[in-house]
């Protein structure tokens, strides 16, 4: 205990105290990284690595001069671990004050990160600065270039690989920057770690062979030419040589292990690879028939064309972009890092996205490769992330049934627009509400496009260099576009729909958003093998520390499917009056399906309108729309229960499908709901078929437009392109918004041209 004092009393020791403690201390002002939880422990490894590094180094110039048997350097060695220890409970105690203001969800899985990170990275870089301290003449030097030259693989490997995550001795675990809220499975953290300490005790091995044989005030070949094998050093060579074995190990199966895939780990996992004329793209051939492979080329290279006309941006002759097209979103986490995110890395010309998001997301990832043309060298992109993904928006300019200068104008209108100039500041953008973000930037950007031409905003594009593309500053362009939203019509926008889209939080203002999410993720897994009681037991447990929308919707979902239709009536009634939940319309419509379970059907009836009125997605339009078609019918009530949230497996649904179609009055619903398990099943002709004979049962407009927008596109699917436009050009008939109508010229315009590619 003496000795342990005599390190406290040393100044550098102080101040290390000192500085985990201003670190701490500013992190308690930094959302996300202000509770025990993942970002802070890895932001304190950083401070750990340099700190117990140098610390060790200034510590061992004092030892290593003095009779000290190898024996006793082990007691050394732990007094440098107790000291560095002792010194990391500084931070840890300062965010665990914290708690007190900020809510930390989970306390335990907490110190769980902060022991696998910071606590493990202290380790090795105590071993690594005892083995430089003993090697080499400028020891702190070569202590801290090993560090920074550690930390900077996560920058070369997210560069020159696929994937964004990384692996590494420093930091530990690094997520990449995406949208996904989980983080990977701790396993692999736990494995990768190991390897972390193995790499310790390599550098230990190291220390013990140098110390007492080699001085650090010797030059480094004057030690090479000392250096001798002694009698006794065989285990401690053997060590160092298993240690080295089992790293080259882990290097070699990295991929096999989880910690590393190149582009060629990937491709041979996916299988199938075709290429056409501006593209190769990689895909699993068990979810792609060979006619759907063809639609989706000829679709690539419509898209191409149709971003190449708008951005004025192409391809240098013999370049090919790879397009990555993942079965599902958890491949593409395993693989490159992210689920939720679809990304394009423009420096390698590469695009990765799931088979199911590549309708909606493929155009605006292809903007961002195109527009490596004009971007920053190396990083080919804009330096501002509101450029990016303002320019993508604009140019792709598909945001559903509304454009983004009617959401904009909305936003106005409700005074949410907040300061729109804040999102083109270097990290204005990742902080803000993603849809928020991407659809302010991207009616900016369109209108300083159609105003000025995109040549202007292309110079203006690499480092907003504002006023020398246009010749007015930032502020002053975004004046111009204020006036300009208010001769853009919103009217179709309730308030209510406004409010409830752009709610959400972003992940930095969450409450324990890391942990909730992974509980939420866990509900859903439950849901999928039907245990509702613990899906309930999760998302209750989720909602109570954040109240989300989705822990919220998972909730009613759980007591739904457990037949606990009054908790869900009696849990929104409790909701404060204030509240947003309350309009959105995945909650709403739960709480219409528990009201109609419930047999109240006129409230229920009122609930499903109000969610069509909201007009808030096609999806829950068209939901809403056919749920006030079924609700109105006594006798479907028992059957659709069933089939809806009976969990029953896809033979007993169908059986239930069959026994509509037999039914007079019921069969437009059976009809409907048969092409809904056509399209599912990718029976595109005969989901067509099915959709397009009921489009005129429906008095209501919505249906019918829906009825042929969904022929239309399963016609369009199933390789019927003039059909599909015949659905389309009668789908206009029961719209009334140019925007839509814009959209539908659009897909006519796409059967077109991938008709022509196909031939």
């Amino acid at each position: 205990m003496r000795i342990l004092l005599a390190y406290f009393r040393q100044r550098a020791v102080q101040t290390a105290a000192l500085v985990y403690f201003l670190i701490a201390g500013g992190l308690t002002q930094v959302p996300l990284f202000n509770y025990v939880g993942y970002e802070f422990s890895a932001a304190m490894t950083i401070p750990a690595a340099f700190i117990s590094g140098l610390l060790t180094v200034s510590f061992i110039r004092r030892h290593i001069h003095q009779p000290i048997s190898r024996k006793m350097y082990l007691l050394v060695l732990a007094h440098y671990g107790i000291v560095n220890f002792v010194l990391l409970l500084v931070p840890l105690a300062v965010m665990s004050a914290n708690a007190l203001v900020v809510k930390n969800c989970s306390f335990t899985r907490g110190l769980m990160y902060y022991g696998l990170l910071p606590g493990i990275t202290m380790i090795f870089s105590i071993s690594l600065a005892a083995a430089a301290g003993t090697l080499f003449r400028h020891a702190r030097l070569i202590v801290v270039s090993i560090i920074l030259g550690i930390l900077s693989h996560i920058l070369i490997l997210t560069y020159a690989e696929p994937q964004l995550f990384a692996y590494n001795f420093v930091l530990g675990f690094f997520p990449g920057i995406t949208y996904d809220e989980t983080l990977s499975d701790v396993s692999t953290l736990l494995v990768y770690r190991e390897f972390t300490l193995i790499a310790s005790l390599f550098f230990t091995a190291i220390f013990f062979l140098s110390v007492r044989m080699l001085w650090p005030n010797y030059k480094f070949h004057e030690n090479v030419q000392a250096f001798r094998i002694r009698k006794g050093d065989t285990a401690l060579y053997g060590a160092a040589l298993l240690c080295l074995m089992v790293l080259a190990y882990g290097h070699f199966q990295r991929d096999v292990l989880g910690f590393q895939y190149s582009d060629t780990d990937i491709q041979r996992q996916l299988g199938g690879r075709a290429a056409t004329a501006h593209f190769i793209v990689y895909y699993p051939p068990v979810k792609l028939t060979g006619s759907e492979l063809q639609i989706l080329k000829a679709e690539a290279e419509y898209n191409y064309s149709t971003v190449v006309s708008r951005l004025k941006e192409s391809l240098h002759p013999g370049e090919k972009i790879s397009v990555y097209l993942y079965p599902s979103g958890e491949s593409k986490h395993r693989f490159i890092g992210t689920s939720t995110t679809n990304i394009a890395k423009p420096w390698r010309k590469e695009i990765h996205l799931t088979l199911d998001s590549f309708d909606d997301t493929f155009r605006h990832e292809l903007v961002h490769v195109l527009a490596a043309n004009i971007g920053l060298p190396v990083v080919r992109a804009s330096a501002r992330m509101g450029l990016n993904e303002g320019l993508a928006t604009a140019i792709d300019w598909n945001w559903g049934e509304f454009s983004p200068h009617e959401y904009s104008a909305a936003l106005q209108r409700e005074k949410l627009l907040g300061d729109p100039e804040e999102l083109f500041a270097y990290t204005g953008f990742a902080t803000q509400q993603s849809s928020y973000a991407y659809i302010v930037t991207g009616s900016i950007s369109r209108y300083l496009i159609d105003r000025f031409g995109v040549k202007s905003f292309k110079e203006a594009f690499p480092a907003a260099h504002f006023v020398e593309s246009y010749g007015l500053p930032l502020h002053a362009l975004i004046a111009d576009w204020e006036n300009f939203l208010r001769t853009v019509d919103a009217s179709s926008l309730p308030p209510e729909t406004i409010r409830t889209l752009f709610a959400q939080q972003s992940i930095f203002r969450k409450t324990c958003a890391r942990v909730t999410a992974e509980r939420n993720a866990k509900a859903v897994q439950a849901i999928r093998v039907k245990d509702y009681a613990e899906a309930e037991n999760e998302f209750s447990a989720s909602f109570e520390d954040a109240q989300t929308a989705f822990a919220l919707r998972g909730l009613y979902l759980s007591l739904l499917a457990g037949k606990k239709y009054d908790l869900v009536v009696d849990s929104y009634n409790a909701l404060n009056e204030r509240s947003m939940l309350r309009y959105n319309p995945g909650i709403l419509f739960l709480l219409a399906d528990a009201l109609w379970l419930q047999g109240e059907v006129l409230h229920s009836l009122e609930v499903f309108r109000r969610i069509e009125e909201m007009k808030y997605s096609e999806a829950y339009t068209e939901n809403a729309a056919l749920r006030r078609v079924i609700v109105r019918e006594p006798r479907l009530n028992q059957p659709l229960r069933d089939y809806f949230y009976g969990g029953a497996p896809d033979s007993v649904r169908a059986a239930i499908v069959t026994r509509l179609l037999r039914s007079g009055e019921s069969r437009v619903v059976g009809q409907y709901l048969q092409a809904d398990e056509f399209y599912r099943t990718k029976q595109f002709a005969e989901a067509g078929e099915e959709y397009r004979a009921i489009v005129p049962a429906f008095s209501d407009g919505v249906l019918s437009y829906i009825c042929a927008m969904n022929a239309a596109r399963a016609l369009y699917r199933a390789g019927k392109f003039e059909a599909a436009k015949g659905m389309f050009w009668q789908a206009q008939n029961f719209t009334q918004s140019p925007t839509v109508v814009k959209q539908i010229n659009e897909w006519i315009e796409r059967c077109d041209a991938v008709a022509n590619q196909i031939e």
